[in-house]
């Protein structure tokens, strides 16, 4: 491919690691002892010392295995590393870049890793605190490269009126969307109560995309927590050490990702498109962009189809709707495909989906990341695909989602 013809790609959904120590000095006085960060013993053990709680940090050193063997996840998950030696753009955007570099992408858009919880923290005040310090952190962390890297920020959903004022303030941080739970804040509510309503106004008016983004614990209402998912251990199978570490720290521990992953990710993000959808949130919001986020994305046709059923056959219990459910997913929302799904391109071709609302995800430096070797991987999903599909999918439908520059 000649150089004019290379397409723009772009990772529209890796993460960063929260820095051991980066986020203290960002922490209000009251508070820095309880921020985030990795404190090394007198025994030469690092311990996280976060929110009043003290624990080993080593079983953290998972969420950065990304191209590791198999054998070195498993000594991960056995807490043979330490959290601060494993990969370096986690941590640093240099060593990032050279990462990038070597699968050829341009850009990437970073959301956290541990603080994709934030929003279970009881504490409504060091809650925002925390987010404040990750997000002065993050565009820093971008601000090494403003062209290439672009963060999103960390906004703890439980308390609307909070949420509403950090968001206002992400803008100015060069920051260019939210993440939030796809799980309700409360229970007995869903993510179309009007509760929420203030919230979906400010990312409208502001233009900021919101990327739901589920996380592996039983700390909020949806699946994991309702299904007793975090509990379960299969036949002949053990408990995940961390989990019951976590349990018996008195925090919320999670005995399998497997099942956690596998269900919990897929049944709480299809039950947030049918309520944003059909509960009228995107109705009233004509204007907020929504990207459906680690889910994979294989079962979207499905779930579209059988949205667009029901709204024809039962349309008096959605009278807020004056469109498809599928129309609406078309107007707003993107979904997130890793690079590997064999349904990509069935979903590009699809008249309810389309190749312009979809973009990939690396999941950089998260154990399923293939480093290097992923667009490789994108390429040989989008097989047959024309051109112009392609590109959309490699980093165009990224520009728009996220309000990015345009491509040179």
């Amino acid at each position: 491919m000649a150089p004019n013809e290379t397409p723009l790609i772009i990772d529209a959904d890796g993460h960063v690691l929260e820095h051991p120590n980066g986020m203290v000095e960002y922490m209000p006085s009251k508070y820095r002892d309880e921020c985030f960060q990795i404190v090394e013993h007198d025994d030469g053990r690092e311990w996280l010392h976060y929110n009043g709680e003290r624990r080993p940090s080593n079983m953290m050193a998972l969420a950065g295995a990304g191209g590791m063997t198999l054998e070195e996840r498993e000594r991960c998950l056995k807490g043979e590393y330490k959290y601060t030696e494993i990969r370096n753009g986690a941590f640093d955007p240099a060593a990032r870049l050279e990462d990038m570099a070597s699968d050829n992408i341009e850009r990437s858009v970073v959301y956290p890793t541990q603080f994709l919880g934030i929003s279970s923290l009881k504490d409504f005040e060091f809650a925002d605190a925390q987010a404040h310090a990750y997000n002065r952190w993050v565009a820093d962390y971008c601000s090494h490269a403003p062209d290439r890297l672009f963060g999103i920020a960390a906004i703890p959903q439980t308390d609307v009126s909070r949420a509403v004022k950090m968001v206002e303030q992400v803008r100015d941080l060069g920051l260019v969307g939210v993440f939030l739970r796809p799980n309700p804040s409360v229970v007995g509510t869903q993510l179309c109560d009007a509760m929420y309503d203030p919230l979906w106004a400010a990312l409208q008016d502001l233009d900021l995309a919101v990327g739901f983004h589920p996380f592996l614990a039983p700390d909020m209402p949806g699946a994991i927590r309702s299904m007793g998912l975090a509990n379960f251990v299969a036949p002949g199978a053990s408990a995940n050490p961390g989990g019951d570490e976590a349990k018996n720290a008195g925090t919320d521990g999670l005995r399998n990702i497997f099942f956690s992953q596998a269900l919990g990710n897929v049944f709480d993000m299809q039950t947030a498109i049918t309520m944003l959808i059909c509960g009228g949130v995107l109705e009233r919001f004509p204007r907020m962009k929504c990207i459906f986020l680690e889910a994979n994305g294989g079962w979207l046709i499905s779930l579209l189809e059988r949205l667009d059923h029901h709204h024809e056959i039962f349309r008096w219990e959605v009278p807020q709707m004056t469109m498809k459910p599928s129309e609406y997913f078309k107007r707003q929302c993107w979904i997130s495909f890793d690079p590997d799904e064999s349904t990509l391109r069935a979903h590009a071709e699809s008249p309810l989906v389309g190749a312009d609302r979809i973009i990939w995800a690396s999941d950089y430096p998260h154990p399923d990341a293939k480093i290097p070797g992923v667009v490789a991987e994108l390429e040989e999903a989008m097989e047959g695909l024309p051109k112009e599909s392609k590109e959309r999918i490699y980093g165009l439908n990224a520009v728009d989602l996220y309000s990015l520059p345009p491509a040179h």
